[in-house]
């Protein structure tokens, strides 16, 4: 079994683009013969105009219910950067950010600090050294790509009722974390959380590393903006449980990779991957016609698909596009007739939008004795009539179990 998805994918039609779609401008050879030979539609992966997370819409596209499973980004973030979470630590989301001083406040200036942060590793060390402990709260700091991170809180009484000190918006002021229960441990929490997000801000702002970068007219990642706060209190069912596979994730975008870590993927980022619309997407094809060797089910996630969107970039959008198009057809080469493949956004990023929507979402799956449908391209205008419109992630999951005759009798 094979699992593509490119995060994002999904879009709306573009004005600038004589109102096509970003999917129907890009050339997409390999993915239109597959949707030819395949069955096709637009799909819910949660639930008709509900905005995906990646994490939620990826529980979903591994086969789980996301309403009963989910409890928060911040684990699968840390899991996907190698922490080891035990019961009771809170995990969140963070970024490097840019806020200037202005009225006696921190207002963001950029919520991504430019998005790509090359001196990262050098940020997290100083902060895991200056604030690795508050108010007897151990704090941990990891990165994972361009400009995120992932923080873990570990210590007595915590909770992961609280809320962002991420304002989410470009000239807003940096929040104060708020419990969101009336707790003794969500005040706690809040109050480390609202103490590590200004206390980071003294610790980058003069950094040498943010000197240069000021230096070189980059902006600097001054602060560490927090959300997402989550607790894992049970672990998913591994897809050794349910199916008995053994998966393999291909990526590097470290939430989603946490997801797979958590349903008992294997994890493998190749060299050249990054993330980002700059990742090397050949390095990554190669790298799942390497583990297909030995793993009965690869996944693969391309990210730049939704870098690109977040970015409203059009042009870049399609060429990600395009990236995963090769991506499709060079597996294709190797396993066609062998494999059950599934190619998906795990939700729409529409680039007039710059946001996770709700819309349907472009899916096709391609099995050698899988009865197609008319389709004739993949996207979203052509497969709207497709046999699989309508479905859940998380049943487009367990039609590609059902085509790999992995998929186990619900009955007698």
């Amino acid at each position: 079994m094979v699992l593509i998805v490119g995060d994002g994918m999904g879009d709306r039609l573009v004005p600038s683009l004589n109102y096509k779609t970003p999917l129907q401008e890009a050339s997409t050879p390999n993915l239109d013969e597959m949707a030819r030979r395949g069955q096709t539609g637009l799909i819910n992966v949660i639930a008709p105009g509900i905005p995906p997370g990646s994490d939620t819409a990826h529980i979903s596209l591994f086969g789980l219910d996301p309403f009963l499973w989910y409890e928060g980004r911040g684990p699968f973030e840390a899991m996907g950067v190698g922490a080891s979470l035990t019961k009771g630590d809170v995990a969140l989301r963070g970024n490097f950010a840019t806020v200037k001083e202005e009225g006696g406040k921190l207002i963001v200036v950029d919520r991504r600090a430019g998005r790509k942060v090359d001196e990262a590793s050098e940020l997290v060390e100083v902060l895991n050294e200056k604030l690795n402990e508050v108010d007897g709260v151990k704090v941990e700091f990891y990165h994972a790509t361009e400009h995120r991170l992932a923080v873990v809180l570990r210590g007595e009484g915590l909770s992961d009722k609280v809320s962002d000190t991420d304002p989410h918006e470009v000239g807003k002021p940096v929040l104060e974390s708020r419990p969101l229960e009336d707790t003794p441990e969500a005040k706690k929490t809040a109050e480390v959380l609202t103490k590590i997000t200004f206390k980071s801000y003294e610790v980058l702002k003069d950094h040498p590393a943010n000197k240069r970068r000021i230096e070189k007219g980059l902006p600097p990642a001054n602060i560490v903006l927090l959300r997402g706060a989550g607790m894992l209190r049970k672990p998913l069912p591994t897809l050794q449980e349910r199916i008995g596979v053994k998966a393999a994730a291909v990526g590097a975008t470290a939430l989603v990779l946490g997801v797979a870590k958590a349903v008992g993927m294997d994890l493998y980022t190749p060299p050249g991957a990054t993330g980002g619309v700059d990742t090397d997407y050949k390095s990554k094809a190669r790298k799942a016609v390497e583990l297909l060797k030995d793993y009965d089910m690869v996944f693969v996630h391309l990210k730049g698909t939704d870098a690109a969107s977040h970015d409203g970039l059009v042009e870049e959008k399609v060429r990600m596009i395009e990236a995963l198009d090769y991506i499709a057809g060079y597996i294709m080469d190797y396993y066609d007739g062998e494999a059950v493949f599934v190619v998906t956004p795990d939700h729409a990023t529409p680039v007039t939008v710059k946001e996770h929507t709700g819309d349907p979402v472009p899916s096709l799956l391609y099995a050698p004795t899988a009865i197609p449908d008319d389709t004739k391209e993949y996207n979203e205008i052509s497969v709207a009539k497709g046999k699989l419109s309508g479905i859940r992630g998380m049943d487009l999951f367990n039609l590609m179990v059902n085509y790999a005759n992995r998929a186990k009798k619900f009955g007698a």
